[in-house]
């Protein structure tokens, strides 16, 4: 009898009196017998393509360029006829409603991109669906653990109704496979591998060539570290344990698995801190944890939601320096509505860190306030920063502000020594600031369109991500533990549409922080609108502790170079002595804080830092140059780290 999985239909008859694959007799079908039935199609990959390419949106991105080209054009030409000035571009209002109406449902504004996902979905429950036929409860085990029930994958392996059937399967997998619309490494590579693991199992050996051997790894003479055995057994935990976890589709597990929740510590919103979505969380310390008598403000990134600082319990940077006694306040962006859309850099970079810091001295008034920043929560608070410091020298006021904690923190944009060469000349070629102004002009720029840049400059990242994934699986707990970094990741914000524009012409492509060029409002009329002095940080005595990571693609080692030119140590280059700035960097990516090990290393390091105390000396806090210098704060140049 020919059983048969929901979703799926048979071209081929209940019985037959041929093999189905070679038009032979029956016969036990090996591991490559079966990769012959899968079938190659795009999503191996034939033409060895470095990363993804998704040539159908790239191919409607061209059109759309071309169309608002000629509209230009055309206004330009026929509004001194008296033509109204935006009549060219009519043909273009059901596509911005479209956008705008994807972007406030938190969808891809890409139809090609969304069809993709649903390809995947559809792919990734099929697989369930064939995993779960061939598997039984494990009478062996005390709990609810799965097993293969080795007759059902007999018969599929040695029946001629069972290889018929699986055949039928897998022409399915094929149908789907050739409707995507990418080429090269993607996410449908990564499922595809997972169903050659499948068919190894279900034929009891590897597939014959070693590079069709999915998420199987050599040593460093390239000599498998498992036998074929374990390498087998392996493959069939990770396919149970994905089934069990429901977990093939990975957007959908990360969405909706009990698993995926995010944060480690209860917090609340401080009353009087709502700016638009914005709002500054303050984290009580646990019952027991004695007070250090400072407090801690985290300035999270713009682009992804706060709690990359609080992912779950022991992946927690919040749990961590709540240990320690802090005080601790993080800025909260929120996910930014329309009515931010016209907010530029001014209001995130000033406005919220002039309220939020007010809101906590008034609170700890005797408190001094360490800053922790990440990506480019620090690159936009160090600018910020400085312009405290002059606003600062102008009033008398203390800014209260001693150390600073940066974490993959990214403040030089240039072709040359930066590392930012690949997403540089990515904006050049790709970006477009008219039709992102005309798309995403009212409803704030989609996680989905930064996404992709991020993407673009990782080539690959679109199939080893899910199949980093994939290939723990089989490890226990190790879908639970991935579960919350997975909702973080594919839970962004929205970045406020105007603010967009100002990080890509001003900070990312015209350096101006660096170059100290960097424009920030102030109270005081001779600040206002002007550059910031970045070298007010020197003058302040601020200590400047930078840890990057020498894998980070996003914010590359050679950005991260605030701890050089700034800060307590102007010629600082390395960590060798106390009392000076600091720069570290390790063999990390740039999401390290994932890795309990590499964030234990991380707190360990910074709770050094923060230990060491700036000297607190009258009249020099707020870079007063004529204030006489602490004894212990020297020009001496620190050698680098061995």
């Amino acid at each position: 009898m020919l059983a048969q999985l929901p979703g799926f239909t048979s071209v081929f008859p209940a019985q037959t009196a041929i093999n189905p694959l070679f038009g032979l007799p029956a016969k036990a079908l090996s591991a490559d017998d079966m990769a012959l039935a899968l079938l190659p199609g795009p999503a191996d990959n034939p033409a060895g393509l470095q990363g993804a390419r998704h040539w159908q949106s790239e191919l409607n991105g061209i059109w759309l360029k071309q169309l608002l080209t000629t509209s230009q054009l055309q206004q330009r030409a026929l509004t001194p006829f008296g033509f109204t000035s935006d009549w060219a571009l009519q043909w273009a209002r059901p596509l911005i409603q479209a956008t705008e109406q994807s972007v406030g449902q938190h969808e891809n504004p890409d139809l090609v991109a969304r069809d993709n996902q649903r390809i995947e979905g559809d792919y990734a429950a099929a697989l369930k669906a064939l995993v779960g036929y061939f598997s039984q409860p494990d009478p062996d085990a005390e709990d609810d653990r799965l097993c293969f029930a080795s007759e059902t994958c007999q018969w599929a392996r040695e029946t001629l109704a069972g290889q018929t059937w699986l055949a039928t399967q897998l022409h399915s997998f094929a149908l789907l496979e050739w409707q995507y619309h990418s080429l090269g490494q993607t996410h449908l590579a990564a499922l595809k591998n997972l169903l050659r693991s499948l068919l190894q199992v279900l034929a009891q050996q590897p597939f014959s060539d070693p590079q069709q051997q999915p998420f199987r790894k050599a040593d460093r003479d390239g000599n498998w570290r498992e036998t074929d055995q374990q390498y087998l057994h392996d493959c069939s935990r990770r396919l149970l344990e994905l089934l069990q976890h429901d977990a093939f589709d990975v957007a959908r597990f990360a969405a909706q698995s009990p698993c995926a929740r995010l944060g480690a510590c209860e917090w609340h919103s401080v009353p009087g801190s709502e700016l638009y979505t914005a709002r500054l969380r303050h984290y009580p310390r646990p019952d027991g944890v004695k007070a250090n008598g400072k407090t801690l403000y985290m300035a999270s990134p713009m682009i992804n939601r706060c709690e990359l600082f609080d992912l779950a319990p022991g992946k927690s940077v919040v749990e961590g320096m709540l240990a320690l006694g802090y005080d601790l306040y993080m800025v909260d962006y929120g996910d930014p509505g329309p009515e931010q859309s016209e907010l530029g850099l001014a209001f995130y970079a000033k406005t919220i860190h002039d309220q939020y810091l007010d809101l906590v001295l008034q609170r700890h008034p005797q408190q001094d306030i360490e800053v922790m920043a990440y990506c480019m929560g620090g690159t936009l608070f160090m600018p910020y920063l400085a312009r405290r410091i002059e606003e600062a020298n102008i009033s008398g006021d203390d800014i209260r502000i001693r150390q600073v904690v940066l974490m993959t923190t990214p403040v030089l944009f240039d072709d040359e020594d930066s590392g930012h060469k690949p997403m540089r000349d990515l904006i050049r070629n790709d970006y477009d600031a008219d039709i992102m102004a005309l798309f995403y002009g009212h409803a704030n720029v989609s996680p989905f369109a930064i996404g992709l840049g991020m993407n673009n400059i990782q080539p690959g990242v679109e199939q080893s991500a899910p199949e980093g994934f994939f290939s723990r699986a089989h490890v226990p707990g190790a879908i639970e533990d991935a579960a919350p970094f997975l909702k973080w990741l594919s839970s962004g914000t929205r970045f406020p549409a105007r603010a967009h524009r100002e990080w890509i012409q001003r900070v990312f492509m015209g350096n101006e922080i660096w170059r100290n060029e960097f424009r920030l409002p102030s109270r005081y009329p001779q600040l206002d609108n002007q550059p910031v002095n970045m070298d007010a940080l020197n003058r302040a005595d601020i200590a400047l502790f930078d840890y990057c990571g020498l894998r980070d693609p996003i914010a590359p080692a050679g950005s991260c170079k605030t701890s050089e030119r700034w800060g307590r140590l102007e010629n600082n280059q390395r960590l060798v002595r106390e009392g000076l700035n600091r720069h570290i960097e390790k063999n990390i990516g740039h999401i390290f804080v994932v890795s309990r090990k590499l964030l234990t290393e991380f707190l360990d390091t910074v709770a050094d830092f923060l230990a060491d105390e700036p000297p607190a000396y009258q009249g020099h806090h707020n870079g007063d140059p004529g204030a006489d210098k602490h004894p212990n704060n020297t020009s001496a140049r620190a050698g680098k780290q061995p």
